[in-house]
């Protein structure tokens, strides 16, 4: 089955951005392989892309290429696991993704892509104009940009159940999330103004800003990002200006590259910063709290406990 995709004038508009970062977490492969269902009845679908353009599919594809990380997470969330014929190498969670075929994203081979005779082909990153590349081609490609936060999620997990013809799942899937982050909001509605929070990237100091999908999460946790007013959503800061503004919270998203809280202690100047000298230096793990898909609400429900442990 192949999928037919819309001729690029048939709609421009602004795009769902779900990411293929999308992701989700757990929900195994069927080793009975997929099996052939009859289209139902909101087939076909029609989609737009994040570039703009539209993707018609007639019908529940059967093998599906997810050059997406959160993505793939998605698609094994939702039951759709099965189906997925190959991933890309970042594509970890959960552990049965590692049967699948594997693919490199941001050196894309267009053969090897082409070869896995998909039927749809899900790509969060125009690497190498590789979507225009498959356009031409003639392969259906649904090209789904990142979601700028946890509502993008929401909708992309949506969006992959109707594309996939697993709606029941992801909308039982969606609720959950979204019940687990109304628990949250709820604790913290009294709450006018949080902590003060340095989000570390790397130990270059590269973070989060607060209109990106990280500073996200903390927006809704009432932080205060000291990368506030930053024009860049992963600025770079100097060591002056995070000691200015005096993080009361420092999460680090590098722990696991060798950034230890006794690391962050032993930085020079850094013993005047309120985190460093209450111990309020925490790591957390990066695929959770960066990859837009299911268990970003797990990390969202983690980085809660940090920043008001006297609340959860």
């Amino acid at each position: 089955m192949k999928t037919r995709r819309a001729p690029p004038f048939a709609a421009v508009a602004a795009v769902l951005l779900l990411a293929f970062a999308f992701a989700l977490a757990a929900c195994g492969n069927d080793e009975e392989g997929p099996q052939a269902s009859q289209p139902s009845a909101d087939f076909p679908i029609t989609v737009q892309r994040s570039d703009g353009r539209d993707i018609t599919i007639q019908e529940p594809p059967e093998r599906i290429v997810s050059l997406s990380p959160g993505g793939t997470e998605i698609l094994f969330a939702i039951g759709a696991g099965d189906i997925v014929a190959a991933s890309d190498n970042f594509s970890d969670y959960p552990p049965e993704t590692q049967q699948t075929t594997k693919l490199d994203a941001f050196e894309p081979n267009l053969e090897a892509i082409v070869a896995v005779e998909a039927d749809l082909i899900i790509v969060a990153h125009n690497q190498d104009n590789v979507v225009e590349a498959l356009d031409d081609l003639g392969e259906a490609v649904l090209y789904l940009t990142v979601p700028e936060g946890i509502e993008g999620v929401l909708e992309q997990i949506r969006l992959f159940g109707r594309v996939t013809d697993h709606q029941q799942e992801a909308e039982d899937l969606a609720r959950s999330l979204e019940a687990r982050i109304d628990a949250i909001e709820a604790k913290l509605a009294d709450v006018d103004q949080g902590p003060r929070v340095f989000h570390e990237l790397d130990n270059t100091l590269y973070t989060a800003a607060p209109d990106s999908f990280v500073g996200d999460l903390y927006n809704l946790l009432k932080a205060q990002n000291v990368a506030a007013g930053s024009d860049n959503p992963y600025p770079q800061l100097t060591q002056e200006v995070i000691i200015e503004r005096d993080p009361e919270v420092i999460i680090l998203a590098d722990e696991e590259f060798g950034e230890t809280p006794e690391a962050v202690k032993s930085r020079p100047g850094w013993d005047v910063i309120s985190a460093v000298k209450n111990d309020r230096i925490h790591g957390i793990d990066p695929d959770t709290v960066s990859r837009p898909g299911p268990r970003v609400v797990d990390a969202l429900e983690e980085l809660a406990r940090l920043l008001y442990p006297d609340r959860f």
